[in-house]
């Protein structure tokens, strides 16, 4: 049934209406709340490229309120987001392969269920890094950069699939009018 509404049109314009109020309205409110809490701009899981040194200055910089609410802020705000963008992925991943092969449909529909298995493993390693602040394992930091790389990595890849599939059926129908 989950499918089924996703993959409709219906589906679609939902999602797209939530995922623009979340960019338009929920995103800035939250990024607001968290630089007041943290007293930073910093956040490991927005960061593309940081050193271990950079994140712990941040930590310091956090305070244990900053910390706390950071971590309240992954398991909150940063559950509803991934979904949120997941199904407007999957929605329009839906759209644009109903007359592809069902083996194309199952590896484009993979992409966006990859960023959300990585969104929501980066809030875990983050979560466990900034709770266990001050104590300091360099590795897990590395591990977590490396987790966010990922997430962004096919957050990335899904948005450049989805283009050339757009591209594809634009091109295709401009051929059918020609024809």
């Amino acid at each position: 049934m989950i499918k089924q509404f996703l993959y409709s049109k219906k589906g679609l314009m939902v999602s797209s209406i939530v995922l623009l109020f979340f960019i338009a309205v929920v995103l800035p409110y939250f990024s607001i709340q968290s630089e007041i809490l943290s007293h930073s701009t910093f956040s490991p899981d927005t960061a593309f490229f940081y050193t271990v040194t950079e994140f712990y200055q941040a930590m310091e910089w956090y305070g244990q309120d900053g910390r706390n609410a950071y971590i309240l802020l992954r398991w909150t705000f940063d559950v509803v987001w991934p979904i949120v963008y997941t199904s407007f992925l999957v929605s329009a991943s839906g759209a644009l392969t109903k007359t592809k092969s069902r083996k194309t449909q199952l590896l484009v529909l993979s992409l966006p269920i990859l960023s959300v298995f990585f969104d929501f493993f980066e809030n875990i390693l983050a979560s466990i890094n900034v709770g266990i602040y001050p104590i300091q394992i360099e590795f897990l930091v590395i591990f977590l950069e490396g987790i966010s790389l990922l997430k962004w990595f096919f957050i990335g890849l899904t948005a450049f699939v989805l283009m050339y599939l757009l591209i594809q059926r634009f091109i295709a129908k401009k051929q059918v009018k020609h024809d």
